[in-house]
């Protein structure tokens, strides 16, 4: 007869007015191998064997839907078994159109009978449709964790109902699962036929229009979260409650719960804890207290069972921030005082250094005054003050004292290039006087370096001789001219009579300037200074008596640089000075001029140097360098006026060299 009989009873006849839409097992798409047709009462050609969780396959229907609109799915099964042995539901998930729709629990049954499952409810549109029975091993492990032991499905037929029209729908117990999360315990009141109760899980079938309460509490920490099927729920740190009215149709409930985790706070406090006290009493008080509190407020939230996840992460985060002030040691900064002093007072000179050396020094003293002004300075920042501001002490230097070079620069820029012969000397004079001015304009200058290059440009200022007039070289020809030649190689003579000759024509010349005569006159000089003594005839080898030597002629009254010698006849055993200037010359009023006084075969002897007139030339001693010795005359007489250079060996006579007249 048409109508329901007892669920587990018989097998489900029922058959209402309206769409009754009916499918096949074998029609469905599933693994051909588990095809079966022994279990008696299967409709059509057979039934599908899904065993579980070894072997086994899933079940995919192909429904059309006539119209859109609320149907009810269901199916024939069997799930033989002896039913009062355990609990052995099998669980399906079912998945609709490839979305996963919920869970149906399909219980034991006896053999040999197919039986109607429960009815799931679900929309569906007009249209072909996919509806597959899976069991599902992975993601939630829901399916596998119901029954590990057994889960063994044959499905004999697909029922799809349309209950678009409520009034037809009969009422009958619909299946209802709760699943929780593993931090949280269960318990439930109402009315409902168990099926299934797990530590994670409960199932149970309940007529439609019941009311549950569901009560979840914590398994270790209070809860920070709740979420049934995806959506937020109330609860309280320390339970939650939910009641359910349970609907028409099979329903799966999915709680999950988040715990206050303390367990981050807990280490925090267990460091915080074991620092020791001395430590806590040595801070800046501003630390001292800042640490305290936190290490309290952690202290309480820990023992909170009511906390909430935000309080406990703040109270942890507040304490580790503490505990880096931890380094925050006091400092004593009266240890900077002395040196803030010092260095106030260097302040006051810093022009006095080279400039490089200044650099951070203010930045220095300024930091160190910021950490004395502070009330509680730390010991670190103490430390680094005073340690900064020593060093920027210490890397100050003086600049060098460039006074002498600068009085020889000043000097070397009043001689008139035009009194000078300009030679590789003068040359070098030009050079050395550049990179002296460029070494003035250097703050940053080494005082070996300035004295260096003072001593250079007073060796150029030396060297430089001056332009000879035209009576100066008339007389040099003059004295040439009186030169006995014999003895002398041919060659040399010849470079000499060749010298003596040019000499000549540019003194008769009257165009000829300054440095064509300077020019002519120190070639003769040096023709002269050059004439080799022939060798005499050995008494093997007459034939080559016209022949020149290259040996020095030891007995040139001329000095190496072709300046005539002051000790002019002395034997080359005696000591005698020889002057690099020879010829008489005029000095500017105001000017100066320096001398090179050298001494010959008295290596151990220093020459006096006198002015014939000390009102008409000042003498100063400049240098000694080997056996040379640097003496400066500055014209102080009246223009017209003149005197001799003199120098003075122990023993001797005084030796003049020229005569200066004051122009």
């Amino acid at each position: 007869e048409d109508g329901i009989a007892g669920e587990l009873s018989e097998p489900i006849i029922w058959n209402p007015e309206g769409t009754y839409l009916t499918y096949e097992a074998e029609d469905a798409e599933f693994d051909e191998a588990c095809f079966a047709n022994s279990i008696q009462g299967y409709s059509g050609t057979g039934y599908v064997q899904d065993n579980r969780p070894n072997g086994g396959t899933d079940i995919t229907f192909t429904v059309n839907v006539p119209k859109e609109g609320d149907y009810l799915v269901s199916a024939l099964y069997n799930n033989g078994g002896n039913t009062t042995d355990g609990n052995y539901a099998a669980i399906r998930s079912v998945i609709v159109d490839g979305e996963d729709y919920g869970t149906m629990s399909f219980s034991i049954t006896f053999e040999n009978v197919f039986y109607r499952s429960p009815r799931m409810r679900m929309h569906l549109t007009e249209g072909e449709h996919t509806i597959t029975f899976s069991y599902n091993y992975g993601g939630n492990n829901y399916d596998q964790n119901m029954n590990i032991n057994r889960n063994n499905l044959a499905m004999d037929q697909l029922i799809l109902e349309d209950v678009s029209n409520t009034a037809s729908i009969p009422t009958e117990p619909q299946l209802l699962t709760v699943q929780w999360s593993g931090n949280a315990s269960m318990s439930v009141e109402g009315n409902a036929e168990e099926i299934i109760s797990s530590d994670a899980i409960y199932g149970a079938k309940v007529m439609p229009g019941e009311e549950l309460t569901f009560t979840f509490t914590p398994t270790k920490d209070g809860f920070s979260g709740a979420q049934l099927n995806g959506e937020d729920i109330e609860f309280a740190a320390d339970s939650c409650t939910y009641t359910f009215t349970m609907p028409n149709e099979g329903t799966t409930l999915r709680f999950t719960f988040t715990s206050v985790d303390k367990s981050i706070l807990g280490a925090v406090l267990e460091q915080a804890n074991a620092v020791p006290q001395d430590v806590i009493d040595g801070l800046v008080p501003e630390a001292k207290e800042i640490f305290t509190n936190a290490l309290t407020n952690a202290q309480t939230v820990y023992g909170n069972v009511n906390a909430t996840q935000e309080e406990v992460n703040e109270a942890w985060s507040d304490l580790l921030d503490a505990m880096h002030l931890l380094e925050f040691e006091a400092g004593d900064k009266e240890t900077l005082l002395p040196l803030i002093n010092i260095a106030e007072q260097l302040a006051e000179r810093l022009d006095e250094f080279k400039p490089g050396t200044t650099e951070g020094f203010e930045e220095a003293l300024n930091a160190a005054k910021d950490v004395y002004a502070e009330e509680n300075p730390l010991k670190a920042d103490v430390d680094e003050a005073y340690d900064n501001l020593q060093a920027a002490i210490e890397k100050l230097e003086f600049r060098a004292d460039m006074s002498a070079l600068q009085s020889l620069v000043d000097e070397a820029n009043t001689l008139d290039p035009d009194d000078y012969i300009q030679d590789e000397a003068f040359d070098t004079f030009k050079s050395v006087l550049a990179e002296a001015e460029e070494l003035l304009a250097n703050a940053n200058a080494d005082q070996a370096d300035v004295d260096a290059k003072a001593e250079a440009l007073t060796r150029a200022m030396a060297a430089l001789r001056k332009i000879p007039s035209r009576d100066e070289l008339n007389k040099l020809i003059a004295e040439m001219e009186r030169k006995a030649l014999d003895g002398y190689t041919d060659r040399s003579v010849a470079a000499f009579k060749a010298a003596l000759s040019v000499a000549k024509t540019v003194a008769a010349d009257e165009t000829a300037d300054g440095q064509a005569i300077a020019k002519a006159y120190t070639n003769l000089e040096e023709a002269a200074n050059n004439l080799v003594k022939a060798e005499k005839p050995s008494s093997g080898n007459s034939g080559n008596s016209g022949k020149g030597s290259t040996s020095a002629n030891v007995g040139n009254a001329y000095g190496a640089a072709g300046v005539v010698s002051a000790a002019q006849g002395v034997t080359s055993q005696k000591a005698y000075v020889v002057s690099d200037t020879t010829v008489n010359f005029t000095l500017k009023r105001g000017s100066a001029y320096c001398f090179k006084m050298t001494v010959v075969n008295g290596n151990a002897m220093t020459p006096s140097f006198t002015a014939g007139n000390g009102e008409v030339l000042k003498t100063q001693f400049v240098a000694k360098i080997g056996n040379d010795y640097y003496y400066r005359v500055y014209a102080i007489g009246t223009p017209g006026q003149s005197t001799g250079v003199y120098t003075t060996l122990p023993g001797q006579n005084a030796v003049k060299h020229c005569t200066v007249t004051i122009a």
